[in-house]
């Protein structure tokens, strides 16, 4: 079982370009939907992890940030406080947010930190 917990988002660094502006609350939820459409992966990327160690669980804390302009979801990285899950799983979750992008893409940089909850 996998749950997706704890987005934090902060809109900074406003553009000059007339792209979609949201607010915060939008902002969040735009990011949320975007990492919802990776949620089979990640369901089996743990499934993946469980099968080859039976111990794999726990908490897996990500920051990133979504670039202005293009909405892609750059810089992951794992953050170690707060994450308890093994390391392959911890890079299964990173290799998922490759090639997420959020659409329209927003005129703010977007810095977030989520968490996903894997247990059996």
């Amino acid at each position: 079982m996998m749950r997706a917990a704890g987005l934090i988002l902060v809109c900074a660094g406003l553009s000059a370009c007339s792209f979609y502006a949201r607010g915060p609350e939008d902002y969040r939820k735009a990011v949320r939907g975007v990492l919802e459409q990776k949620q089979a992966d990640m369901e089996a990327c743990y499934k993946r992890t469980y099968d080859a160690d039976q111990s794999a669980q726990g908490r897996v804390v990500a920051a990133f940030e979504v670039e202005p302009k293009t909405g892609k979801i750059v810089k992951p990285t794992i953050e170690q406080e707060g994450t308890t899950a093994n390391p392959a799983l911890q890079q299964c979750v990173l290799a998922s947010l490759d090639g997420l992008i959020l659409d329209p893409p927003d005129q703010r940089t977007g810095v977030a930190r989520f968490s996903w909850d894997f247990s059996r």
